[in-house]
């Protein structure tokens, strides 16, 4: 029903004027003129008119003078915001209350010493006093989770499927690790760090597995699970979102300084028992987030919902050091999963991260890129003085996206007909677009991962990437590789025919370096070493032996050694 308009007359005595004194002389007769402007005569009524609309809703009464005055944008934003940490007393800790000065640790952005973190306070819990069953980090109070902000409803069928749950794994997923765990990365706790040359099965998680920790039952086990730079996230059977290592920049998606013993509320606990230790990111249980995948970059951690759902939190880097989490927020890194204004609205199907950035695919096959884009990794023009501008997503002109990969500094995207795009950092041809250039500067095509190039119906189903080379894995289970090889991060053997080129590539400009030397004058002195980039500039196959046991032999020429014994 179409809104009613009712108009109110109100009329209002004006005073007669009161006797005043005569203008002087001087005074201009236009200024004494203009004095009475707009005014009535004496002994008349002025009118003043309201308007109301009357809608379903009820009455509205128009604002009044105090309100129209208080509706008005206030004359500074940054006086209304609260005040942001000067650039000099930013730490990479994530402890609000700490202003302790920072120190570098292990090449990293600047970060309270472990020594220190928790200084302020009176007390502090050793790791030995720490229950190890993890009651605090696993919710089991009986109060109603704060619900999540329901998604917008689809319109229309998405263009790729939501993720959903998977059925359970059984027997369930072990997890095992090896490498380097200085920092905690292994989450076996303080007492294990250092270096596991060889794979450990984690001891913690086999004990949470038989005791049904990780699930509403004995036996439930992992569904996903991320390494990022120097932090580690899993995925258990109900959705929860696990984490552990460094928490600096709060990677951890939880607060490790200052926090309560749950048993003890008048103690601390370390920093180093709650980032060495696996513990749920208790954010996401409050919202009933049902995690289904996950991923990291250095500092920055994603996790996907199920419905299409997002959540975000950690920090990005720079080569300069700490960029930030979003260009408006009061503090560099976001310490509780969030989700950015601008995506409130989408739906997610697919994620990835690079080292610092953020790679996300929604349902209508459109690709969302955000996070340091000095590398062109974000697939549009960042100026340097303005690469905080990185941190808002932004959305590509790509169209029609089945998947995205990534790889620390270059990104990928495979459409509906099956061909592959790339852009990001090039420098040992890790885009695979056969270009002779540093950087891809906008989404390229690599042409020999192309559908009509593979043939057969064949496409790329998957892909990822190191800081110089990359992995393409094709639905019939054949494996394509580029970039890097120095340190045979492509698996190829070295009879590949695309390591024979390598070789004769590489004879050549030793050949061409020596006669320009000769031609220098370089007799007279020592022939400087020649070095060159070894990188696969396109996709190349990689060969695989038999599995072991297997009685059949290798006879690809590119194996030259066969099967392992």
């Amino acid at each position: 029903m179409p809104p009613r308009r009712l108009s109110v007359s109100v009329e209002i005595p004006v005073p007669p004027k009161s006797p005043h004194k005569q203008q002087p002389n001087n005074e201009s007769p236009s200024i004494s003129k203009n004095k009475g402007a707009g005014m009535p005569p004496p002994g008349k009524k002025r009118k003043r008119t309201h308007v109301w609309e009357d809608e379903e809703v009820g009455w509205e009464c128009p604002p009044t003078s105090k309100t129209r005055q208080s509706s008005r944008p206030p004359a500074s934003t940054a006086s209304a915001r609260e005040p942001s940490t000067p650039k000099s007393a930013r730490a990479s800790s994530v402890a609000r209350s700490v202003r302790a000065p920072s120190v570098t640790r292990s090449a990293r952005a600047p970060s309270v010493p472990r020594s220190t973190r928790g200084a302020s306070v009176a007390r502090s819990v050793r790791a030995s006093s720490v229950p190890r069953s993890r009651a605090g980090s696993i919710p089991r109070s009986p109060r109603t989770p704060r619900r999540l902000a329901q998604l917008p409803p689809l319109k229309k069928p998405p263009f790729n499927p939501l993720p959903v749950a998977q059925p359970p794994t059984r027997p369930a997923m072990q997890l095992f690790v090896f490498g380097n765990g200085d920092m905690g990365q292994f989450g076996l706790g303080t007492s294990v760090l250092g270096d596991i040359s060889r794979p450990r099965q984690h001891a913690w998680f086999k004990e949470a597995i038989d005791a049904g920790i990780l699930g509403t039952a004995p036996g439930a086990g992992i569904d996903a699970l991320c390494a990022g730079g120097m932090h580690t996230l899993v995925v258990d059977e109900v959705g929860r979102v696990w984490s552990w290592g460094i928490n600096d920049n709060a990677a951890l998606g939880r607060p490790t300084v200052n926090v309560t013993h749950p048993e003890r509320p008048n103690e601390v606990v370390e920093a180093e028992v709650l980032e060495t230790e696996p513990m749920v990111v208790k954010t996401l249980v409050d919202e009933e987030f049902r995690a289904v995948d996950v991923c990291a970059g250095d500092s920055i951690s994603v996790a996907l919902g199920e419905g299409g759902a997002l959540r975000v939190w950690g920090s990005f880097r720079s080569s300069d050091g700490l960029l930030g989490f979003s260009p408006n927020a009061p503090r560099v890194t976001q310490i509780l999963p969030t989700l950015p204004s601008k995506l409130a609205s989408e739906r997610f199907t697919q994620v990835t991260c690079g080292t610092d950035h953020v790679l996300a695919l929604t349902s209508k096959g459109i690709i969302v890129a955000w996070g340091n884009g000095q590398q062109a990794q974000l697939g549009r023009r960042i100026i340097e003085r303005r690469k905080v501008n990185g941190l808002v997503p932004h959305r590509l002109a790509l169209r029609k996206i089945k998947s995205v990969g990534s790889g620390s500094y270059h990104s990928f995207a495979v459409d509906h007909k099956g061909d592959v795009y790339a852009w990001g950092l090039n420098s040992m041809r890790q885009c695979g677009t056969g270009l002779d250039e540093d950087v891809v500067t906008q989404p390229t095509l690599v042409p020999s991962l192309s559908a009509s190039a593979l043939g057969s119906g064949r496409r790329v189903v998957a892909i990822a990437g190191g800081e110089h080379h990359t992995i393409f894995l094709v639905s019939d289970g054949t494996v394509y590789a580029c970039g890097r090889c120095d340190g045979f991060e492509l698996g190829l053997g070295s009879d590949h025919p695309a390591m024979r080129d390598l070789e004769e590539r590489k004879e050549l400009g030793r050949k061409q370096a020596e006669e320009e030397w000769v031609r220098n004058g370089g007799m007279l002195q020592e022939m400087p070493p020649y070095i060159v980039d070894e990188y696969i500039s396109e996709p190349v196959q990689v060969f695989f032996p038999p599995p072991p046991g297997s009685s059949s032999s290798s006879s690809d020429p590119s194996d030259p050694d066969g099967p392992p014994a």
